[in-house]
């Protein structure tokens, strides 16, 4: 039996399909807030019809938010699907990244199961142009289906896993590695800034003269990413020292 949730959902991406109106964006040069992850991920801003895969070990490091505001010149003005099923995202927090709360769709399905599909689903439907779900584990034969639904409906799939996942097969065409790093003790407490490690670990071919290895810093209080340094030739270094 179809569970309340998953038949709301269905009825809504249906909805989309049949009264879209996209919106495409011009393309254009990055805004001071992009220029960080511009120079780690140049054609990140227009990509759509497959997966990126966010990789971090640590809660609330950034990666949703570097991933979110990355993504958002490619999205442009169609909706936004976040598959929560551990119930930690808020409807606060993702307006703090600029998002058009008319345009978001947040839901909380209760099992994993349940999660898969409602991505395979969303993924698959025009008028939708980013799904954002965080997994533990996918098969091969999962993950296989969800790029090819993004293939599909020409969507953006932005799958938030564990570092730990990099050592499995993937079919995301961007992997990026956020670690969190110290902050100086000179930040001011009233904006709050996040320095991050965020290294790109694999991309389409015409990416790989980009830089590797970058360190940003995100400002909690207005979502600005500002470019800290640029470390290509450091990470075998960094690769060295995980766990």
């Amino acid at each position: 039996m179809t569970s309340p949730i998953l038949a709301e959902l269905s009825a809504r991406l249906r909805q989309l399909e049949r009264s879209r109106v996209r919106l495409v964006p011009g393309v254009s040069e990055p805004s001071s807030s992009e220029i960080g992850l511009h120079r780690l991920l140049p054609n990140i801003s227009s990509f759509r019809g497959g997966l990126v895969e966010w990789l971090s070990d640590v809660k609330g490091a950034g990666s949703l938010s570097l991933a979110v505001l990355a993504s958002q010149p490619a999205v442009g003005n169609d909706y936004w699907i976040f598959v929560d099923s551990r119930s930690q995202l808020h409807l606060a927090g993702l307006a703090a990244l600029s998002l058009d709360l008319q345009r978001l769709v947040l839901v909380r399905p209760q099992r994993s199961a349940d999660a898969l599909w409602v991505v395979e689903q969303a993924l698959r439907t025009r008028g939708v142009g980013a799904v954002v779900c965080e997994f533990d584990h996918l098969s091969t034969t999962s993950f296989r289906r969800l790029q090819l639904a993004a293939e599909t409906g020409g969507t953006l799939g932005i799958l938030l896993r564990s570092e730990r996942a990099q050592h499995q097969p993937s079919w995301a065409e961007y992997r990026i590695l956020v670690r969190p790093l110290a902050t100086s003790g000179s930040s001011d407490p009233w904006q709050p800034r996040r320095r991050l490690q965020v290294e790109l670990l694999r991309a389409r071919k015409e990416l790989m003269a980009a830089a590797k290895l970058v360190l940003v810093e995100l400002q909690d209080a207005d979502g600005r990413v500002c470019l800290v340094s640029e470390l290509a030739s450091a990470a075998p270094a960094v690769r060295a020292t995980s766990a």
